[in-house]
């Protein structure tokens, strides 16, 4: 996810004006000590709202503290100082200064924020209340309906975050990226067509989100239609040349339909732009058998197991591969090992070893 600066309260107008006060002396000094602090404090928050626009959040925080120091119960400035925090990833302080936000005036924009912060630290459920007492408080803001969806998609409640998503598209129907995750809540229950077409829309929005054409690519790839996968691929790294994803989704794309060289030529321009990237060389290494380079095959599962030790199906590969250069004892070593991880299909080749 992007990291998106938080928005301001917008800057404090303070003209300086000079007042005459009719009253007893000690009144009067009181009256002309207060204004200045005000003053000095409106001054100080505007100070504030200038370095956080700058990115000078740490310049941000102490203006808005000193403003706070020279004007009891500024609100503002401890919202804002809160989200100078944020942008420094200091979660707790910001969710302090939330607290005392929220004490003063229950604004919508508080809770949001605190929820953001609760998000950073781990906190869903806080977070999630959070999120829902800002649409309270502000229904129709979208923004909270969009990010309790994105906690329900990763708790795995594809059904919630539908539900979510679609509120926040009835608030905004040009959210891209709600249609986008709505669509990949969608496809995670399997409701390809459903995703497909929610996918399709966030690009009527904006056809630069890159994500968006690979998610859409890997739709029609789960349909099993990949000339159209690999066209959605294909358009993910024209948006942008460097998606290694997409290029080794669309080497999938090939591979799924046989088209073994393609997808070759795929994962190795993966492999070039990211060269840590696992599922690259396993899945070379997929193709590398099929065109019968089972040497090739073993050297990028091989890379592929240093990458991750865990890697239960770049051991099955290794395995398959050493079988057929008769290395019977390194194809069963290297099944024993996969199916110990989980890998389904080599159990069966491991049962047959003595």
């Amino acid at each position: 996810m992007q990291k998106i600066k938080h928005a301001l309260l917008a800057a404090v107008i303070t003209c300086g004006c000079s007042i005459t006060v009719h009253a007893q002396e000690d009144t009067i000094v009181e009256a002309t000590i207060l204004g200045a602090e005000e003053i000095e404090a409106d001054k100080s928050y505007n100070e504030g709202i200038k370095q956080f626009q700058n990115n000078d959040f740490q310049g941000a925080v102490n203006s808005f503290t000193k403003a706070i120091e020279l004007k009891d119960g500024f609100t503002k400035a401890y919202l804002n100082r809160g989200s100078a925090y944020m942008e420094l990833e200091k979660y707790s302080e910001a969710i302090s200064d939330f607290n005392v936000a929220l004490n003063d005036s229950e604004g919508s924009e508080a809770y949001y924020l605190r929820a953001k912060s609760f998000e950073a630290l781990g906190s869903r459920d806080k977070a999630k209340g959070d999120y829902t007492s800002a649409m309270k408080a502000n229904p129709e803001d979208d923004r909270p309906y969009y990010y309790r969806g994105l906690i329900k998609f990763n708790e795995g409640d594809y059904e919630g975050a539908i539900d979510d998503f679609t509120e926040a598209i009835n608030r905004n129907k040009r959210h891209a990226y709600a249609y986008n995750d709505r669509g990949s809540a969608k496809r995670m229950l399997e409701r390809y067509d459903d995703a497909i077409k929610d996918y399709l829309k966030a690009l009527q929005i904006d056809n630069q989100l890159a994500f968006v054409h690979n998610n859409v690519g890997s739709a029609y790839r789960k349909k099993g239609r990949f000339d159209e996968a690999a066209k959605a691929y294909s358009k993910a790294v024209e948006v942008d040349p460097k998606y290694y994803i997409a290029y080794n989704n669309r080497g999938s794309a090939y591979y799924d339909a046989g088209e073994y060289d393609r997808a070759l030529a795929d994962f190795d321009r993966a492999i070039e732009l990211n060269k840590n990237y696992v599922f690259a060389y396993n899945n070379r290494a997929s193709a590398k058998f099929k065109l019968e380079d089972y040497k090739g095959c073993i050297e990028d599962c091989t890379k592929a197991i240093s990458l991750d030790p865990e890697y239960a199906y770049a051991y099955q590969n290794r395995g398959n591969a050493k079988e057929l250069l008769r290395d019977d004892a390194g194809a069963c070593s290297d099944w024993k090992k996969a199916a110990e991880l989980g890998a389904e299909g080599a159990k069966s080749y491991a049962g047959n070893c003595k």
